[in-house]
């Protein structure tokens, strides 16, 4: 489930990605001109790369404004000189264009007349302004030194002038646009401030912040699905023994809260077999003498939701010894595994007795070894799988011929805990200890 979320999640993100750049790349094809602001300077202006889209928005304050182009090669020369159509509507300006000689003389090579033409009316929607579109000048010219020199009747108000036909849009181009757009609407148009927010740049902006907000909520989403998980993974608590209450000091110390506090689920099932099972006995009213709050339950022939209602309540989940094959079917049957799974990452303890120790393995085939036989049917010797070996309990010396015929090989062994009466392994999230109460705690 949480795969199919994410591999959805992804699938929408790279979905906006996409559009994100399809809007912008379609609506930054309209803005051909990277803008220079230029009308707060004085003195005369260069303009490098003349054949680079580019655009001077500019002021003439009682005087002309020169332009210099200096190339080394052959090159077009193309501008087009526009007035904002809002903030100076009746501008009208020309241009001279000259070659600058070796000695710094000028030669006039051609005149574009603003005042001979009509001015067109021309809407550029990446700024959403309209402009007055003026005369054009487009000619080869040789390499050299080139002056533009712009000029109207009274040598005052606001234009734009447009060089180069050849787009560039890189991220440095697009910066520019960013950090021109919101001066040119306020400074230069006089538009207001509101309107900035409806143009496509900003508008591009908007979609990739919440492009990036969503992703960031997305990630946050994640990290915290794995923070659940880890907190999971140490709040499993699970405590395989073999001889149970023998243990008792090392079992009051799994959960940090007064003995009369203390509720457990005492699963007998295992123990109906009809045997001597003096064993329950003792370890009930032991953890009755303890101040445990006890509930003797019986699994068998239960459903999984009668089962859950009885044990999701209570702190320790304690599997008393007994046959293996008759607990496990039982515990199939009520699907006791993903009970268990549930409760374990709640903070529920796993307490296992002989059978009950071994059952919550990955297998259960020592229960055979034992001398425990299978009169009820089980299919397969599949375990709980709660931890990643088996278990085989109230080993004593005389128990060393079975298990070397079982496990000829010391790798074997790796896959089994062999444990006495006196010993318990504790499994707590990534962490695996012998419990020994004749010797100090190993970890494994």
């Amino acid at each position: 489930m949480q795969f199919q979320l994410y591999e959805a999640v992804k699938s929408f993100i790279v979905g906006l990605i996409l559009f994100g750049f399809a809007y912008f790349a379609a609506n930054a094809g309209s803005f051909i001109f990277q803008p220079n602001l230029i009308y707060s300077k004085s003195g005369d202006i260069e303009i490098s790369s003349p054949q680079t889209s580019q655009a001077f928005y500019d002021e003439l304050l009682q005087s002309p404004r020169n332009y210099f182009i200096s190339s080394d090669k052959n090159f077009e020369l193309y501008f087009n000189i526009l007035t904002p159509e809002i903030a100076n509507s009746k501008g009208r300006y020309s241009a001279n264009i000259f070659l600058v000689n070796s000695d710094e003389s000028l030669q006039e090579i051609a005149t574009v007349d603003g005042l001979g033409i009509e001015w067109v009316e021309y809407y550029e929607p990446f700024s959403r302004e309209y402009y007055l579109k003026g005369p054009v000048f487009d000619q080869q010219l040789t390499a050299g030194k080139y002056k533009i020199e712009i000029h109207s009747a009274e040598n005052t108000g606001k234009y734009v002038l447009a060089v180069g036909l050849e787009r560039k849009m890189d991220i440095n181009s697009i910066l520019g646009l960013y950090w021109s757009l919101p001066v040119l609407k306020l400074k230069f148009f006089g538009t207001d401030i509101w309107q900035l927010f409806f143009t496509p740049l900003m508008i591009a902006l908007v979609v990739f912040a919440g492009l990036i907000l969503v992703l960031l909520a997305i990630i946050n989403y994640f990290i915290g699905i794995v923070q659940i998980k880890i907190r999971q993974a140490e709040a499993r608590t699970i405590l395989l023994t073999s001889g149970g209450m023998l243990m008792k000091t090392e079992i009051s110390k799994l959960l940090q809260k007064p003995a009369y506090d203390i509720t457990v689920a005492f699963i007998v099932t295992a123990g109906k077999t009809g045997e001597k099972v003096e064993y329950l006995k003792n370890d009930y009213f032991a953890m009755k003498e303890m101040g445990f709050n006890v509930l003797e339950i019986d699994i068998e022939g239960k459903t999984e939701q009668q089962v859950r209602e009885l044990i999701r309540l209570r702190d320790i989940i304690f599997i008393e010894d007994g046959n293996a094959f008759l607990l496990l079917k039982s515990m199939r049957k009520c699907n006791f595994a993903k009970i268990m799974q549930g409760l374990l990452k709640e903070g529920k303890v796993y307490l296992g007795v002989g059978s009950g120790s071994i059952v919550a393995g990955k297998t259960i085939r020592t229960a055979s070894w034992l001398g425990q036989k299978n009169e009820v049917g089980l299919m397969g010797t599949k375990g709980l799988n709660l931890v990643n070996f088996d278990i085989f309990p109230h080993y004593s010396s005389e128990w060393d011929s079975v298990i070397k015929k079982k496990l000829p090989f010391k790798w074997q062994r790796k896959k089994v805990r062999i444990i006495t009466d006196k010993q318990a392994v504790l499994s707590q999230g990534k962490n695996v200890i012998l419990l020994d109460k004749d010797q100090n705690s190993n970890e494994n």
